[in-house]
């Protein structure tokens, strides 16, 4: 890459350029003014990221069917505006080791995912995955690996690398998804080792293992890897949420466990009732928190 082309990405909408600003005004603007700050750049945001803002209402038309147009801008705006204040609350944690409040739902599922010997925490792209893992990985002791998809800039990569593990103190680490055979090994191993695998389920990025499945009546594309790797190494899965509710305060969403256990049954259809499992948990959590899914791609692409 030149170093024009270098240049310009630090400053597209993806680029690190605005994560280390996010970092500065965190640590240099006085808390009272930072819902004004995080007000007026996501106006800035909904209207350069237009790809991001398009995406956001393709998926809307879908998840709330027959809504009107122009309200849908502004659910857009509000969608963008909670992404904003969720990297800014993971960043705040990083910096300042913040202290979050929160509200359980489904404690018992979320006790039992702590205590396994192993297991997938399967998650969305939905409120604050990213501080959700920094704070479970710290308050129970735990090493999680997280797989995300491959950031467009490399900088921006490495600055969410080092924010993540800074904030879990070292016990979370990032793994990208990416074409290479070796990360569903690194994975497997890593579920035997005791450790717990976090994944985003909902949506499906190129050069992975992925199969139709139904979301809000249409058909998509899903990841199948969590569910291929549960069956492999015979470990449950978790569904599992982090939503914003206010001000440094969030609602972590554990629901019951789905599991593909060897049976009679092939390999095929243990995986496909599991994908359909998952897709009823996700469309539930989804169609009550439509604002805090942050899916900034398209899902439905017949749309």
């Amino acid at each position: 890459m030149t170093d024009s082309r270098r240049w310009f990405h630090r400053f597209a909408v993806r680029g690190v350029f605005w994560r280390q600003y996010l970092d500065f005004g965190l640590t240099n603007v006085p808390f009272y003014l930072r819902p004004v700050m995080i007000f007026f750049w996501t106006i800035f945001f909904f209207f350069l990221a237009a790809p991001e803002r398009r995406a956001i209402l393709s998926n809307l038309r879908v998840v709330l069917p027959g809504s009107n147009p122009l309200l849908n801008l502004g659910r857009a705006w509000l969608t963008l505006y909670n992404f904003a204040w969720t990297i800014a609350d993971a960043a705040d944690h990083k910096l300042a080791k913040t202290e979050f409040a929160y509200e359980l739902e489904g404690a018992e599922f979320l006790e039992q995912l702590a205590a396994a010997k192993g297991a997938i925490l399967l998650t969305a792209h939905m409120g604050n995955y990213d501080l959700g893992a920094a704070v479970f990985a710290e308050r129970f002791q735990r090493d999680i690996r997280m797989v995300r998809a491959p950031e467009a800039d490399a900088e921006t990569a490495q600055h969410l690398d080092e924010s993540l593990e800074r904030a879990g103190a070292g016990a979370v680490k990032v793994a990208y998804n990416t074409a290479s055979m070796a990360l569903p090994f690194e994975l497997l191993n890593a579920i035997r080792a005791g450790e717990i695998v976090s994944i985003q389920g909902d949506r499906a990025v190129a050069h992975i293992s992925q199969r139709p499945a139904r979301l809000f009546g249409e058909e998509v594309m899903l990841p199948d890897g969590p569910f291929m790797l549960a069956f492999v190494a015979q470990a449950p899965i978790y569904p599992l949420f982090i939503i914003r509710t206010n001000f440094h305060r969030y609602r972590i969403i554990a629901r019951p466990p789905i599991y593909c256990r060897r049976a009679e049954r092939g390999r095929e259809a243990v995986i496909e009732e599991a994908l359909r499992d998952w897709g009823r948990t996700l469309e539930k959590v989804i169609a009550a928190n439509w604002s805090q899914w942050f899916s900034l791609v398209p899902i439905f692409p017949a749309r």
